[in-house]
């Protein structure tokens, strides 16, 4: 009789460390309710999904190692970005008009993730005298088509499962997750890439990582929702009745749009200097993997911290008001990169970028999922991927061509005045905080 509690006294601590437990605690979940279920897997999966995001911190140096040109970099950016722009909006229509659309975004996904089992079999396929540099681009370019349909449908998806009280917490908790692991993970990457002979270290990297994406897939399956099609949706079956939808959801939300207008104009500036980033790093400033493992995970844990620092505000000032103000930090970065060419003080200056990216993010995350149509969550989606996609493409081939034209750290002072210019939208054309929200889905 008196031994029995002494059993569940030992016991106890190890139900404390329960994973499970410490993450439904952080975030106050009562995991008998749906919502908080769905909070609690949406945050558990990025976990698992970090590993690759980590491995995909390479991406670029891999293509660059295996012979990629500066023109092959910036298709890595803008070429995915044109095909997002002619398919999400008919992807939409099919998840919009989909029996179920869980399947679709869990198929998108996983074939997706496997692109990467493909760009690390490339060197070992050298005797068929290909150039395998352009190889990794093409089959990067190509496998990003497959992970539309998931792109398009994660963020409405997280619209209808999340109450709007719930989104900025667990927004917050999945990048805090998402850089911890990765910060990790990349330093570690970085080590594993300068200690092993290439291209052995590549393979092993995404091979592994790959694997653990899925788990993942298997808890974002678990998601609980009502993916079926709305009773009033009617099919589209040509373009001009397509157009027409798209038209009317852009005219039906005009705070969508807004919110839509001003990523494009902030954004343009930072996805045109972005491929130069990395450019530089490689190539003037000749880092290595360690170097670039240790500024990932560097920035990776400031953006940790960074998350925790600014969530009260979100919550507090709210993020339509907030983000007219950390959107003016936006050219801080290109500014330091080209007044400051050490590797050395990169480290530190992307440290401290990493503490305040955070609050831009989460008030453009925060203010997508409140204002995303309700009765048009996939087509509000689409378009809105699509206008930033048009940036996407054009941004980098425009940012390239100027860098090479006159040089990469006056580009980037030029990019840095763009990025200010498209900040200032977020005060001249305000999200106002009186209108309505759109509520939640039951």
């Amino acid at each position: 009789m008196e031994q029995s509690p002494k059993v569940r006294e030992k016991k106890q601590p190890f139900k404390r460390w329960n994973p499970r437990l410490l993450l439904s605690r952080y975030l106050r979940l009562n995991l008998a309710k749906r919502d908080d279920r769905n909070a609690y897997y949406l945050v558990a999966e990025v976990f698992w999904a970090s590993f690759l995001n980590a491995a995909a911190a390479f991406n670029v140096a891999y293509a660059i190692r295996l012979g990629a040109s500066d023109q092959m970099i910036g298709f890595l950016s803008s070429i995915p970005a044109l095909f997002a722009i002619f398919l999400s909006i008919p992807v939409a229509q099919i998840l919009q008009q989909a029996k179920h659309k869980k399947p679709l975004l869990l198929s998108s996904l996983t074939v997706f993730r496997a692109g990467f089992i493909a760009i690390a079999l490339v060197p070992w396929l050298n005797f068929l005298n290909i150039p395998s540099g352009a190889v990794v681009v093409v089959v990067l370019v190509l496998f990003s088509i497959t992970n539309r349909p998931f792109i398009v449908g994660f963020a409405p998806m997280m619209s209808a499962v999340l109450p709007p009280q719930k989104q900025a917490p667990v927004i917050s908790a999945r990048m805090q997750l998402m850089h911890a692991v990765q910060s990790g993970t990349v330093f570690l990457l970085g080590f594993w890439l300068d200690a092993v002979v290439f291209p052995l270290n590549y393979t092993i990297m995404y091979t592994v990582t790959v694997l653990l994406s899925i788990v993942s897939i298997v808890l974002i399956k678990k998601i609980e929702y009502d993916d079926k099609p709305k009773i009033n949706v009617v099919k589209t079956r040509n373009i001009k009745t397509t157009l027409k939808s798209f038209i009317k959801v852009a005219k039906n939300n005009p705070r969508f749009m807004r919110f839509t207008t001003n990523v494009f104009l902030m954004d343009f500036g930072m996805w045109a200097s972005i491929p130069l980033f990395s450019l530089y790093y490689l190539n003037v400033l000749n880092a290595t993997d360690g170097w670039i493992g240790t500024f990932s995970s560097i920035n990776n844990v400031s953006n940790i911290v960074g998350y925790g620092l600014w969530r009260p505000f979100v919550n507090r000032i709210g993020p339509e008001r907030l983000i007219r103000y950390v959107a003016l930090m936006r050219p801080l970065w290109p500014l330091a990169v080209a007044l400051a060419p050490n590797l050395t003080f990169l480290l530190f200056a992307g440290g401290a970028w990493g503490l305040m990216v955070p609050g831009l993010g989460l008030c453009s995350q925060s203010l997508f999922l409140r204002i995303l149509p309700v009765d048009a969550r996939e087509e509000g989606q689409a378009l809105h991927s699509t206008i930033q996609n048009s940036s996407m493409f054009l941004s980098p081939l425009i940012g390239i061509a100027i860098a090479e034209a006159i040089g990469i750290p006056n580009a980037l002072f030029i990019f840095a005045g763009v990025r200010l210019l498209g900040s200032l939208m977020w005060t001249f054309n305000p999200i106002d905080r009186e209108e309505p929200e759109a509520a939640p889905a039951a």
